[in-house]
Order: structure tokens, then sequence, then C-alpha cells
């Protein structure tokens, strides 16, 4: 059973987010566990000890359970598989880093970051949770059926971290994997990935998942053209924790509408 970890806000992306991961528990075995981080807005007052203090905490988290519950009830009647919510007072990253620290999840889940800049993206993947994140995460923009699947190999080491992550979440799934690479005649530095893409799709196969193999691509800065990704419900691909501010892949990134599974490497 997948473990899944939806971290969710008073917005259009938790939405997309909670909608998304329902969709894909019909797919595969998983169980989806929301978390609303519930911090009070400026006016409300920080000050305060004891049952004081402690009164207005609990009114700050039965508000945000009376927000949630908006956010979550289109979503739990076809959604067997949906959790009761959790609701937690305090800053939402170190709150979501003691959970991914007590407890095990294959999965995170969210909505991405708004506006979907490479400034956004680099900023919020090198706060200390994202960097300390142990398991994929799937950014939302949007909701599409999850008929196709598309998985970058754009290079040896990455591949297989996609792969391993591919071979925990999609076994016996009936979705298909389509592994993409770069071809060999492209331009400047060129990485033969045939081998590993090969070996890449036996491996998956071996676990049960119905895989196809895509012709290669000329690549473009940073990744596939955007025209190859367009028609995917999904599209996995590893990504470097410390990635550069001004690297091509976050360039590529940000163009991306398809929903999105990054595998930090």
């Amino acid at each position: 059973m997948i473990k899944t970890l939806a971290a969710i806000e008073v917005d259009l992306a938790s939405s997309f987010a909670i909608r998304y991961a329902c969709q894909l528990s019909h797919h595969i075995k998983m169980e989806i566990h929301p978390v609303y981080v519930k911090f009070p807005s400026p006016e409300v007052p920080m000050t305060g000890v004891g049952w004081v203090r402690h009164t207005w905490e609990r009114e700050i988290v039965e508000m945000g359970k009376a927000e949630i519950q908006v956010v979550l009830a289109s979503e739990t009647e076809p959604c067997p598989m949906l959790q009761e919510p959790r609701v937690i007072y305090g800053d939402r990253e170190h709150e979501l880093l003691k959970i991914m620290q007590q407890e095990t999840f294959d999965l995170y889940v969210e909505g991405a970051p708004y506006p979907f800049t490479p400034a956004t993206i680099y900023k919020r993947l090198h706060a200390k949770f994202y960097q300390r994140l142990d398991c994929p995460l799937i950014w939302l923009r949007g909701v599409r059926k999850i008929q196709q699947v598309l998985a970058l190999c754009l290079e040896p080491d990455g591949t297989r971290a996609l792969v391993k992550t591919l071979k925990n979440l999609w076994p016996g799934c009936a979705i298909p994997l389509h592994l993409s690479h770069p071809s060999a005649q492209g331009t400047g530095r060129v990485i033969d990935m045939r081998a590993p893409v090969a070996n890449a799709r036996e491996e998956l196969e071996a676990q049960g998942a119905k895989v196809v193999l895509e012709e290669p691509f000329l690549p473009v800065s940073g990744g596939p053209p955007l025209e190859l990704v367009k028609d995917y419900g999904l599209v996995a691909v590893a990504l470097e924790k410390g990635v550069k501010k001004d690297s091509p892949e976050l360039q590529w990134l940000a163009q991306v509408k398809a929903p999105l599974m990054l595998v930090l490497v």
C-alpha cells in the first residue's frame, strides 16, 4: 500500500492536488493522508501563555477543520482511500518536516508553487523541508486524466533513481509508462542513453508495469520539446536537490503544464 501525504491549503491548487491523488488511488493501491497546517493571520494576537494561548490555538485548529472540509467535501464520496484530515497549528514547513520524520511516506502531493516560475520553483525546492524530502513529490497546476505517464530518462543516475521510484509506485498498474530519452545525435554534451533505458524497461516490466519505449527526441534547453509532454497525465523526471537558480532545467520545468512528479536526488 502506497502511503501518500497530501499537504493542502484553502486554495484551488490544493483542490487539484486532492482530486488528482484520489484519481491516482483508483489505479494504484494507496492511502491518502491530507494535512492542513494552520497558522494564524497577522491580525490574530500572538501573545498570551497558559490556557489563554491554548484556547485560541484550539480555536484556530477548529477554524481550520471547517475550512478544509470545504476543500475535501467534493472528493470524499468517490475517494474511499482518503483518510481523516489532520489539522495542525504551527509553521507549515516545520510541521510537515516533523510528520515526515515521524512517519514513513512513499509519495508527497501538493499544489504547485504560484507563480510557477524558475524563481519560485528554486525557492520552494531549496527550503529545508524539500531538501530533506526522501520520497517523490507531485506538483499540480491542474488536473488531467491519468491515461499515460511519461518518464524522462535524461541521464544515467537520474534514470536509476526514477526507475527505483516507479518500481515502488507502479507495479502491476495498467496505466502505461512511456520511457523517453534524448537522441545521441543531439548537439553539445551527448550521453548515449540507449543501454540505461533498455535496462529501465527490463526492470519495470519485471515488476509488472506496462512499458512503452518512445523514439529518442532532440533535446531543447533543459529537457525535451514541450510538444512531447503535453498529452501526458503525469510527467516524471529526476532533479538534483542542489539545482542552480539559473539552470536550464528550472527554465524548462516552469513551462510544463502537465502534473509533475519530481524525484529529488
